[in-house]
């Protein structure tokens, strides 16, 4: 099921509008890798956006682990100075 149907479900369920901010980040766009192009959010199965979202969160982590081992090194070495 993709995000904008989930939404649209949820709506109805709720009687409450869509905030703004979730429809306009509906509308965003990613690259998708698979089908070589920009695909809006909104029209993202669950699943592959649980997916993007892990992978994306991994790589932070990677990016993290990285500059604190950096950050590391150069206190290590102005302490030597």
């Amino acid at each position: 099921m993709k995000l904008r149907d989930i939404i649209e479900i949820e709506k109805h369920f709720t009687n409450k509008k869509t905030p703004c901010d979730i429809a306009e980040f509906l509308e965003d766009e990613t690259w998708s890798e698979s089908k070589g192009q920009d695909i809006k959010l909104g029209d993202m199965h669950l699943s592959h956006y649980i997916r993007r979202q892990l992978k994306d969160e991994r790589a932070d982590d990677e990016t993290i682990k990285k500059l604190r081992a950096q950050l590391r090194h150069l206190k290590k070495t102005f302490d030597n100075l």
